[in-house]
């Protein structure tokens, strides 16, 4: 690889003016969103927005404010996992097996 010239590629990340969950609960008064959507939208790798959730979660109850989960289903069969108190994407149906499952949504409505 003689006289071969490389260039270099940096990646720039923008200077933020807010925290990674201040991002998140911005995010979460646009609508319900998936962990993938939420992840895009703040600039938060998608394994950390599940901890952060898990915080909001517990910040919004103790402020009195509304965070509401929309359960996640298997796309084979329909079951809704709502009892399931973990905020991560369950990895497949009790019922059938299937690991096709649509993720839980997420939304902190802004209170008027």
């Amino acid at each position: 690889m003689h006289g071969t010239s490389f260039v270099r590629l940096t990646r720039t990340v923008p200077a933020r003016t807010e925290t990674a969950r201040q991002a998140l609960r911005d995010a979460l008064a646009d609508g319900p969103l998936t962990a993938h959507e939420l992840s895009a939208r703040a600039g938060v790798a998608e394994r950390e927005v599940v901890g952060h959730l898990e915080h909001l979660e517990r910040t919004a109850k103790a402020r009195g404010e509304r965070f509401v989960v929309e359960p996640a289903r298997c796309d084979g069969c329909g079951f809704e996992f709502k009892k399931r108190d973990r905020l991560g994407r369950p990895s497949k149906c009790p019922v059938c097996r299937s690991n096709h499952i649509v993720p839980p949504r997420f939304q902190m409505p802004r209170t008027v």
